[in-house]
């Protein structure tokens, strides 16, 4: 049953996750990234920020509602320098990302929106072997780079570039009329083409809530974007809760006027949680195939190779994308499977299949078992799922490679689904894991994919590409 929700604008976790997964397989999902993002990585708030600066000239921060002003009156009294170093000696420690936004770094996002000065998410994405193209000044945006995964704009400026940030009152006036006015436009556009996850983000900030007011007033109601932001709910032990309460919800209804919707928490482990679900059903989509044969056991040469060929067909039919490392008997009727399905509906055999296959000869000097071991990691790296078949070598009939992979595959979390009636590795993978596993819906899957089909192709093809529904919850 729908939960029931008595502030306009809220939404349940379901229907988050429901959203912002439309968001991705669109390709439309934008990160707007906030200063609540950053203070679990030992970065500050922009109130403790200032708190030392309000008692150099005599004021106290915790009496002070506007912390333009004063940042502004830190500035008059002792110059704008002091900003700079201010912000330089906070921002400039080395630190590493949150898990937090490692996982935005593995989603597909290529356009992020920061108020903040830090490089985290910078430094997350080039972790995770992305190339972020970061943006901080309106002349960046006139150049061209087409190398690049993500793009990374940093609305109020970078620790690298102090002097620009945004900080000041002054520095609001000039925003968007003597500096960045083209950021402006962007973010605008941006919203409008772009649904927005919103996190570590407060909504107090008087550039951002221009952009926003000025969209809606541009466009009426059922034209405007929706985006979405979690936010951590009211405590009940918090101090002057139901004042705070009450404000929580007045500003949950007035963001919802803008189009965005709010997913409330009660800690901010929730995120977490949250970010590791859509990373995971993400990775769940892109399915890392196994296998390689000198024979086929169970099968004719024949029949084996179309058992392949269709298996590959129906995956690509399904949406999903298939990595393989073009092994010996398996890699090239998979290929011919996708390019199948991409031939007769008008797509690219890129966007369906990726093959990294294994040089068989050492060139220069290059040690072939750091190169297999780092061609490995690669494969499986952005996949959620492992399918194995076959597994046999002319001399053994257990191909070591195959185990290998699978062994790689449980470690970085992968669900395995081996194929038993193939034989070879897949079935020493199948009595392995069999053994091992205790999640209700693997198990499910796995008896999916091997029910008994006696031979027949189609509908051993049919079980495993139901399993493989089954692991990505969707509807039979």
């Amino acid at each position: 049953m729908r939960e029931v929700f008595f502030i306009k604008g809220e939404v349940s976790k379901k229907d988050l996750i429901r959203e912002i997964e439309k968001a991705i397989k669109s390709d439309e999902l934008g990160a707007f990234i906030g200063a609540g993002l950053s203070i679990p990585a030992g970065f500050c708030s922009w109130k403790e920020l200032l708190r030392e600066p309000a008692e150099e000239i005599g004021l106290d921060v915790e009496k002070e509602n506007d912390l333009v002003n004063l940042a502004q009156y830190y500035s008059n009294s002792k110059k704008r320098t002091s900003i700079d170093d201010l912000i330089k000696g906070q921002f400039s420690q080395l630190v590493k990302p949150t898990e937090n936004h490692k996982l935005l770094s593995q989603l597909p996002i290529s356009t992020f929106w920061t108020t903040n000065y830090d490089k985290l998410i910078e430094k997350a994405l080039e972790t995770n072997m992305k190339k972020p193209y970061v943006k901080t000044k309106d002349e960046q945006l006139r150049g061209t780079n087409y190398n690049f995964d993500a793009i990374v704009y940093k609305l109020h400026g970078d620790v690298e570039s102090p002097e620009d940030a945004v900080l000041t009152r002054s520095d609001y006036e000039e925003f968007g009329y003597n500096k960045r006015k083209l950021f402006r436009e962007v973010l605008e556009g941006d919203l409008l083409t772009k649904t927005f996850l919103f996190l570590g983000f407060s909504f107090e900030d008087p550039n951002f809530n221009y952009v926003i007011g000025r969209l809606r007033v541009l466009l009426d109601e059922k034209n405007t974007r929706k985006h979405y932001c979690i936010m951590k709910r009211v405590q009940d032990t918090d101090e002057d809760y139901e004042y705070k309460k009450v404000r929580q919800e007045l500003q949950i209804e007035d963001i919802n006027r803008y189009g965005i919707f709010t997913y409330l928490v009660d800690d901010y482990n929730e995120i977490t949680d949250i970010l590791s679900i859509l990373v995971d059903r993400y990775r769940r989509k892109t399915i890392f195939v196994s296998g390689s044969a000198y024979c086929y056991p169970g099968y004719s040469h024949e029949t084996g190779k179309n058992f392949i060929h269709k298996l590959s067909f129906e995956l690509s039919k399904n949406g999903y994308r298939i990595v393989n490392g073009y092994g010996k008997g398996v890699g090239e009727f998979i290929l011919n499977g996708v390019a199948d399905y991409c031939l007769n509906h008008n797509s690219k055999i890129s966007d369906f299949l990726t093959l990294m296959p294994f040089p068989q000869n050492s060139s220069l000097g290059i040690d072939l078992d750091k190169l297999y071991k780092e061609n490995r990691e690669q494969m499986i790296d952005n996949c959620g799922i492992a399918i194995f078949i076959f597994g046999n070598k002319e001399t053994e009939n257990i191909a070591s490679g195959v185990i290998d992979e699978f062994e790689l595959c449980k470690k970085h979390g992968l669900v395995c689904l081996p194929i038993e009636h193939t034989g070879g590795s897949a079935k020493e993978i199948f009595n392995k894991i069999t053994r091992e596993i205790t999640d209700k819906n693997t198990i499910s899957a796995i008896e999916q994919a091997n029910k008994q089909c006696d031979g027949d192709i189609d509908m051993s093809v049919k079980n495993i590409v139901q399993a493989v529904k089954i692991l990505n919850k969707e509807e039979l």
